[in-house]
């Protein structure tokens, strides 16, 4: 078995080489040469393509995009991706490898074919997320269950893995920007497509210096 992650960043220079040391270390350590990372560089100006490309490790690669976009650089990063598992996660690893392991451990021996972090579920732990960004998410998620019918309860976590056969679907989406998630779980349910929510140890803090890339009002 081999799995591919896809890490989708734009001007992620001044954190990208601490998370892909991070997330490179756990996954040799637990799937030793049977691993990649796509990384999708979605028209960064600060040369994070450069520096990806400065760590000099085959096993990770990077697309370069010339037009801005996260559901864009997603598939792209899919339709480059070698593996029998794919998934993605962000470039400020708000869930911690370890995590992202246990989701794709459990993706692997379970009928799923697809699994989705989950910030609502009951399990889940959200140490010193702000008050406004818990409510900004509420209110999406409760937006998308009443217009347009989806179940889940956290349509934007970004861990979503998949078994090789749903790659297709996912690449078969059409939005460009933030809300693809929604568009693909869409799909998924009125398909009739077996997917499971999973908790995750949410940390959005782990690059105090880091500005979200993410506007609320805006978006």
């Amino acid at each position: 078995m081999k799995f591919s992650l896809i890490i989708p960043v734009y001007n992620e220079a001044d954190v990208i080489v601490p998370t892909l040391t991070l997330l490179a270390d756990a996954l040799e350590c637990e799937l030793p040469s049977a691993w990649e990372i796509i990384v999708v560089d979605n028209a960064s100006t600060d040369d994070t393509s450069g520096t990806v490309i400065g760590l000099q490790d085959k096993r990770i690669s990077v697309v370069t995009l010339v037009e801005k976009g996260k559901g864009r650089a997603l598939r792209a990063g899919f339709s480059a991706a070698r593996g029998d598992i794919v998934g993605f996660t962000d470039a400020d690893l708000p869930i911690a490898p370890d995590e992202i392991l246990a989701a794709l451990s459990s993706l692997e021996r379970s009928d799923d074919d697809v699994l989705i972090g989950s910030r609502f579920h009951p399990e889940s732990v959200m140490p010193g997320r702000e008050w406004w960004r818990i409510g900004s998410s509420q209110l999406f998620n409760f937006l998308a269950r009443t217009i347009v019918g989806v179940s889940v309860s956290d349509t934007q976590c970004p861990l979503k893995l998949m078994k090789r056969q749903q790659v297709k679907l996912f690449l078969s989406t059409k939005e460009e920007t933030w809300f693809f998630d929604l568009e693909f779980i869409a799909l998924l349910e009125r398909l009739g497509i077996p997917l499971r929510e999973v908790p995750v140890m949410w940390n959005e803090h782990r690059y105090p210096e880091r500005r979200s890339k993410l506007s609320t009002t805006r978006d």
